[in-house]
């Protein structure tokens, strides 16, 4: 029996997610604007500076992904724990719906043994 997709959806914590988006974006875009064709020369004084400016800027990006990269595995498990609640909480009631038809089959045999 599939679990039912309103019931799926519901538990998923979109506003975490949702509110996670523009870093997202963010980062995304300083990757795309980031790089920049460079010439094959020797660089001068002023390349060297811009070029350990830009290391270090790109060492903070790099701490900046590793984290959003952690709050993104952190929601993944919640949503991981979420669903194992609800795959436990289906076999109780698929257990409990055997149960109560069989229960339901003795009632009808009992009655109509009676009468």
């Amino acid at each position: 029996m599939p679990i039912p997709w309103s019931v799926a959806l519901k538990a998923i914590p979109w506003g975490a997610i949702l509110a996670k988006a523009p870093a997202i974006a963010k980062a995304a875009q300083t990757l795309l604007y980031g790089a920049e064709a460079r010439k094959s020369k020797l660089p001068s004084a002023n390349e060297l500076q811009s070029l350990t400016d830009r290391i270090t800027a790109l060492e903070k990006h790099d701490l900046a992904d590793a984290e959003l990269l952690k709050q993104v595995t952190d929601q993944v498990e919640a949503l991981t724990t979420v669903t194992e609640v609800l795959a436990a909480r289906l076999r109780w009631l698929l257990t409990l719906a055997i149960i109560s038809s069989a229960l339901a089959v003795l009632a009808v045999w009992v009655a109509m043994s009676r009468g």
